[in-house]
Parts: C-alpha cells; sequence; structure tokens
C-alpha cells in the first residue's frame, strides 16, 4: 500500500505576505518618486497621485482575485482557465517583469549604498544578482524572516523620514505646479512612471499556501502595505518639491539651469541634437552649440536616482545638522539597499517557480523540473540570472530599465484581470467584475502605450516571448512520446508489484498490499534518504515489536510559489523508488510488512512530524545527518526541528 502525499501546508500568515508585498511596493518609492521628478519636476506630484490611484485599484481588485482563486491566482492560474496558450503568455511577461525588477533593485540598490561609479554599479549589481543565485541554489530557510527584519527597519525610517519631512510640506505644496503639456504627452508621462505593482502577483501566486480563509489572509496582507504606499509616496511626493531650492542654494556659480525644467527634457534635446547632427564633434560651430545646451546636472542626478536618501540627508539635516543628516542618509541607504536586494532574492524564487510551473505542465522542457538536493529546480535558476545580468550590461540608465520593468508587469496584470472579468464560473460579484474590466481597460491601454512609445521595451518583450514559446512548441512535440515511455513503466512497475503477492508477506516498492496489513500492530516509522543500514535495523526493531514500518520519504520542493502545479510522482522519482525498494528488501528479509509514504513537500520535518502523529507510531527512526554547519545553518537541521516538536509520547531513536 503506498501513501502519497502533494499538499503544501497552508502556513503563510498576513504578517508573512506582507513584507513580501512591501518588498516590491515599498521599494518602488525608491525610484517612482525620483523618475517623477525626472519626467515632469514640478508637476511631478500629480503623477505621484495618479500612480497611487492605480495601485489603490489594482490592490483592490486583487483582494477579489485571491478570493476567487484560493489554490493560486496569478496571471498562470486564471489564464489558465481561459486559455493554455494565454496563460503561457502572461508567465513570459511575468517572467520579462521579474527579470527587469532584479536588475532594476540590484541597479538601484548599489546606488543607495553610496556607490558613484557606473562602472561599480553594474559589477556590483550583477555581482550581488550572481551571490543571491547561489544562495537559491542552496534554497534558505531563513529569507522570509530576513526579508520581515528590513521591512520593519525600512518602515522605521520611512516614518522618522516623514515625521522630518513634514515642516517642508508648505514649501513643496507652494512650488507645485500643473501640467503644461497636451493631454498625450501627460498620458505617455504617467506610463512611463507606472512601476509599483508587480508585487501583487507575488501574492495572488501564494494564495495556495495562505491560512484560510484565504479572502481575509490576502486583504491583511494586501491593505495595510497599500495604504502606507499610497499615503506616505503623496506626503513624500509633496516634501520632494522642497529639494531644488534647497540643494540650488549649494550649487553656485554655473547651475543657473538646474531645476528650470524637467532634466528629461534637457536629456532629449540633447539626444535629438546628437540625431540629428552627426558628426558634429568635427563643426566647431555645432559643437559648441552641443556643449553650451544645458544637461542634467548632479544633484538631479541624484534626486533621480537616490531621492530617499537625499530626503533623509536635507530634512533631518535642516533640523538636527547636516553631519547628523549625513548619518542618517548612510544608514537609511544601507537599509533601503538591503530591502532592494532583498526584492532581488524575491523575484529570483518567482522566475524559479515560473520555469517549474511551466515545465509540471508540459508547457516548457521537462528539465526546468529537476531538483538538486536542496529541492531547488536549478535549471530555471541559470535564465534567472543570466537574463537580468544581461539587461545589467545592455542598460546603465534608469528610466531605461524603468520601461522594460514596467511592459512586462503591466501586461500580466491586464491578463490577469481579463481573465476574471470574462471567466463566468468565478464566484465574482457584478459591480467587482465591472470594476475589474475597467481597470484592466486601463492597464491594456498603458501596455499598448509603453510597447508604441518603447521599443526597446517591445523588443525586449518579444524576446522573451519567442524563446518561452519556441520551447513550448519543441515540448509538445515530444511530450506524447514521454507520456507512452511513462505509462510502460508504471505499467512494468505494476505487474512486478503483482508478481510479490505470492510472497509470505508480500513487499515491494509499493509496499504491502492492503489486504495482508493488520493496523491492529504496533507502528514503527524510519525516515530514510538512502541508508541500508538505517533500514536494515528499522526493519529489525519493527520485527521485535511484531509490527508494521512505515517507510516515508520526503522529496523536498523549494519553489516560492506552485500556481497549483504538482511536484514530482513516485515514478518520476528514481531516487526514492531505490529506497523503498531498498526497505522492501529489508522487510522481506525480517518478514515485516511495509508501507511505503512518497511525501513532496517544503518543509522535511513538519511532514515528518505530522505522518508519525497520523499514524500514531510506537518509535520514529532517524539518521544523523551528513551536512555541514554552513548547510545546516542555511537551510535549518531536519533532525533537530524533528527532536524539538515531536511528541512527548512517540520516542526518537537516531542511528548513527
Amino acid at each position: 500500500m503506498l501513501v502519497s502525499h502533494q499538499e503544501r501546508p497552508r502556513e503563510l500568515k498576513w504578517w508573512h505576505a506582507g513584507p513580501m508585498l512591501y518588498g516590491d511596493w515599498g521599494t518602488s518609492r525608491f525610484y517612482v518618486l525620483g523618475l517623477a521628478f525626472y519626467f515632469a519636476l514640478y508637476s511631478s506630484f500629480y503623477y505621484i497621485l495618479a500612480v497611487g490611484v492605480l495601485v489603490a485599484a489594482v490592490g483592490w481588485a486583487y483582494t477579489v482575485v485571491c478570493r476567487a482563486y484560493p489554490d493560486g491566482g496569478g496571471v498562470y492560474s486564471a489564464a489558465r482557465q481561459v486559455s493554455p496558450t494565454l496563460s503561457v503568455v502572461g508567465a513570459l511577461l511575468l517572467f520579462a517583469d521579474y527579470a527587469v525588477t532584479a536588475a532594476l533593485s540590484a541597479f538601484e540598490g548599489l546606488h543607495y549604498f553610496g556607490v558613484e561609479s557606473s562602472f561599480w554599479v553594474q559589477v556590483g549589481a550583477i555581482g550581488s544578482i550572481l551571490i543571491l543565485g547561489v544562495i537559491n541554489y542552496i534554497g534558505p530557510r531563513r529569507a522570509g524572516t530576513f526579508a520581515l527584519i528590513i521591512a520593519m527597519a525600512t518602515l522605521v525610517l520611512t516614518l522618522i523620514l516623514v515625521g522630518f519631512a513634514i515642516p517642508h510640506l508648505g514649501t513643496g505644496w507652494a512650488n507645485i505646479k500643473p501640467p503644461q503639456e497636451d493631454l498625450s504627452y501627460r498620458w505617455v508621462t504617467f506610463t512611463s512612471v507606472v512601476l509599483a505593482l508587480s508585487g501583487v502577483e507575488a501574492v495572488a501566486n501564494m494564495t495556495g499556501i495562505m491560512v484560510n480563509p484565504v479572502s481575509k489572509t490576502s486583504k491583511k496582507s494586501i491593505y495595510p502595505v497599500l495604504i502606507e504606499v499610497v499615503l506616505f509616496n503623496i506626503i513624500l511626493g509633496v516634501a520632494m518639491m522642497a529639494l531644488p531650492a534647497m540643494l540650488h542654494a549649494r550649487s553656485g556659480p554655473g547651475h543657473d539651469a538646474e531645476f528650470q525644467r524637467a532634466a528629461y527634457k534637457y536629456e532629449k534635446e540633447r539626444k535629438e541634437f546628437v540625431e540629428n547632427n552627426p558628426g558634429f564633434e568635427k563643426d566647431p560651430v555645432k559643437k559648441a552649440q552641443y556643449e553650451a545646451m544645458p544637461e542634467k546636472s548632479e544633484n538631479e542626478e541624484r534626486i533621480q536616482k537616490v531621492v530617499m536618501r537625499v530626503m533623509g540627508e536635507e530634512f533631518v539635516g535642516a533640523a538636527l545638522g547636516p553631519k547628523v543628516g549625513n548619518i542618517f542618509g548612510i544608514i537609511s541607504g544601507a537599509v533601503f539597499g538591503l530591502l532592494l536586494l532583498s526584492a532581488v532574492n524575491t523575484v529570483i524564487g518567482g522566475m524559479v517557480s515560473v520555469g517549474y510551473v511551466m515545465g509540471r505542465d508540459r508547457e516548457l522542457p521537462s528539465f526546468f523540473t529537476k531538483l538538486n538536493m536542496f529541492g531547488v529546480p536549478w535549471v530555471g535558476l541559470i535564465p534567472a540570472l543570466v537574463v537580468p545580468a544581461v539587461l545589467l550590461m545592455m542598460f546603465t540608465e534608469l528610466d531605461t530599465l524603468a520601461d522594460l520593468y514596467a511592459i512586462g508587469v503591466v501586461g500580466a496584470i491586464a491578463i490577469n484581470l481579463t481573465c476574471c472579468t470574462i471567466n463566468k464560473k468565478l464566484p465574482v460579484k457584478t459591480y467587482e467584475r465591472v470594476c475589474i474590466g475597467l481597470i484592466a481597460a486601463v492597464m491594456i491601454a498603458i501596455e499598448l502605450t509603453l510597447a508604441y512609445n518603447k521599443p526597446h521595451a517591445l523588443f525586449f518583450v518579444l524576446i522573451i516571448m519567442a524563446v518561452g514559446l519556441g520551447l513550448r512548441y519543441l515540448t509538445k512535440n515530444e511530450t506524447v512520446g514521454r507520456k507512452l515511455k511513462v505509462a510502460k513503466a508504471t505499467a512494468e512497475r505494476m505487474i512486478e508489484a503483482a508478481r510479490e503477492t505470492e510472497e509470505e508477506v508480500a513487499v515491494s516498492a509499493y509496499g504491502t498490499p492492503p489486504e495482508q496489513l493488520d493496523m491492529g500492530k504496533a507502528h514503527v516509522m524510519v525516515a530514510a534518504r538512502g541508508s541500508q543500514r538505517l533500514l536494515d535495523f528499522a526493519a529489525t526493531y519493527a520485527k521485535q515489536l511484531d509490527g508494521i514500518l512505515f517507510v516515508i520519504f520526503v522529496r523536498q520542493l523549494n519553489v516560492a510559489f506552485s500556481m497549483g502545479a504538482t511536484g514530482p510522482s513516485l515514478e518520476e522519482d528514481r531516487e526514492a523508488r531505490g529506497v523503498f525498494e531498498m526497505a522492501a528488501k529489508a522487510c522481506k528479509a525480517n518478514n515485516v510488512a511495509m508501507v511505503p509514504i512518497y511525501v513532496v513537500s517544503n518543509d522535511v520535518a513538519y511532514s515528518i512530524l505530522d505522518f508519525a502523529a497520523t499514524y500514531d507510531v510506537k518509535a520514529l527512526l532517524m539518521g544523523v545527518s551528513r551536512k555541514g554547519a554552513v548547510m545546516r545553518a542555511l537551510q535549518g537541521d531536519v533532525l533537530t526541528n524533528v527532536a524539538d516538536n515531536l511528541p512527548p509520547d512517540i520516542p526518537l531513536l537516531i542511528h548513527a
């Protein structure tokens, strides 16, 4: 009798999911405010306000999405109920978004750490992504705790910053000017700063492991973060308008054009001059014209790239002195930089999950589902690291990376909300469906605008689409042959198991047949990963008690979210079958009945404890871990976790 179990425990609470969302929405202010200032200067407040309204609308819509999809409500799951092809397109857009988020967050993180050299920002950002890739290869257990600590530290520093910004709100409000450009220019500018959205997709993807009821957990995860982000962005957006006067007073001569027009317009004019006058360097007159054109100043550059650090230095410095302001700037820059790197870590896990889920659904080649010894789908790590690194090599400007970011996340959200609108099977109220449809229409309009005005962003997404859909085409052509091979192998094992029933105590890799089990006997459980001596000892011990041996094998699966996809089956897991076959031989030799238990879980200790309690075992047998101290520190030690949480009436026998 084989027991197979793949359900992940619903253990994600709102105070765990909230910091993950804050890692994206909270970090977005580190560059959204600066980009709005770069594009619109004193009119930037109106664009920040518009982005806040959009974030609030999308956040509300996703509380409905999470309620409607309690087992995973990301774009892949939502679109799959409408069209498998559309779900793949949505997942690829999400991958593109995550890849740019990793590059953008690492890029900005280095700036907040105080690195100014463009070369070292590139090197440091790429290096940090690779280091986080190594950490994700191991699958650390404490990444969520680290994210929570950094998120709380960021919140505290943001509250302090808002407090010191309040005295400058009057000056900032007086400097705000309404946009003077036409509506089309305003719309394009608005679409250029729509960046604070992708985190909500990650929350929707994790509803399958949220504590029930999912509707309440998701609301508690989304609404507090939404209120903090929108409210503080508006306050800081007003206070930011006081920075130009404070900074320009110390600029000195030669900066008359500083803060007179949006820096974006200066750079646009200089680029157009270069394009319209090829070889102008050889013409003294045109060269002089180019050199006389105003350009972005150092102060404007700092506001664009590290606006939160600049506000900390200036506002705290104005109240407590320049030295204290500089110290606060260094501390806040370090914490904000760590939060940005935490966001990089989150999206790397997200990209790996996207590849794994699509591989399980036969939408991508099966090698995306191969797990390493830590339960991580390691093949998916390769594109998750290579794509952001290549982007950082190709693009060195914040506004260019922001263009690439927006087109992916906006497209994914547009598909998700559209599918929720047209899917009549969902338990969604009429007014909710109408409102979500309107929000989806706005997102589609933004996506089309970005595709038209940002050709480099469109080209990037098309490359991701071409590669992803090409791999899907190749996968679909080989899927039929693979299914036939799996079916044949399964049939052969079932025939072999049937032959074993003629033995005195029939035992195979699939266990003793149910009709030959006497469940009234003592239950002994052994957690094994391949030690023949441990299995022999367990079988001998079970014989002494005249009991049944339950052999549990836990296949660890470390993915950020599964989006409804299943883990590997016993037929696919050669190592697990080998363990059960060794256990079967030991049980045959001792004439002991055996029940194999195959579990796919992200928490090995939890699964062992769960099944030990479920079957009311009289003893639990385990071997000593062979992991080194570093690995145990990163992943946690299974034996220690089991020993600390095992019920006192179940003895733990350790075989060294």
